[in-house]
């Protein structure tokens, strides 16, 4: 299975290193798209503030972060999925603060928001699960920059990991 350590900076844009780099090398895609889900889903559990707090004014709300990480991994599955396909047109980027200014009241419940969470990944899960290595390896083109289908879980999982350690420590 590839493990962290297999990717190249050819494999992503330079913008995910921050995210890759944090998790471990040896960590293969479905050890960390498992475990990390228990962890996220441990930190929020443990969050015992309002979903509408926000630390400072201009800053997301600590909903609005967690539904911008759920958003992300969703846009990241359909990523993986187009490109695993063999879709050939450039996929966009998007915008993530027009994504956060459209969740900035939370009407549902911390619960509701886990459950979003345990969804979002088991979709990410399996698709992953059966995709064989010429999937894994295939490259597209997004938001004009190469990106490679065994980078996606990684970026996914440092992307989280980079949030949360921001709603641990700030809020």
């Amino acid at each position: 299975m590839i493990a962290r350590k297999d990717l190249s900076i050819t494999d992503y844009d330079s913008y995910f290193e921050k995210y890759i780099q944090c998790i471990s090398p040896t960590d293969d895609m479905h050890f960390v798209l498992n475990d990390h889900l228990s962890q996220n889903l441990a930190s929020v559990k443990a969050f015992d503030k309002s979903l509408n707090y926000s630390y400072a004014v201009g800053k997301w709300s600590a909903g609005a972060l967690l539904m911008h990480c759920i958003d992300t991994e969703r846009i990241f599955q359909y990523r993986a999925l187009s490109i695993m396909r063999g879709a050939t047109h450039k996929l966009a980027g998007f915008d993530q603060d027009v994504f956060a200014q459209s969740v900035d009241v939370f009407a549902f419940a911390k619960a509701d928001l886990l459950q979003s969470m345990e969804i979002t990944r088991a979709a990410t899960i399996d698709l992953y699960r059966n995709a064989s290595i010429q999937a894994l390896e295939k490259v597209g083109v997004v938001n004009g920059k190469s990106m490679a289908v065994k980078a996606i879980p990684f970026i996914v999982c440092g992307h989280w990991k980079h949030h949360l350690s921001i709603l641990e420590s700030y809020y």
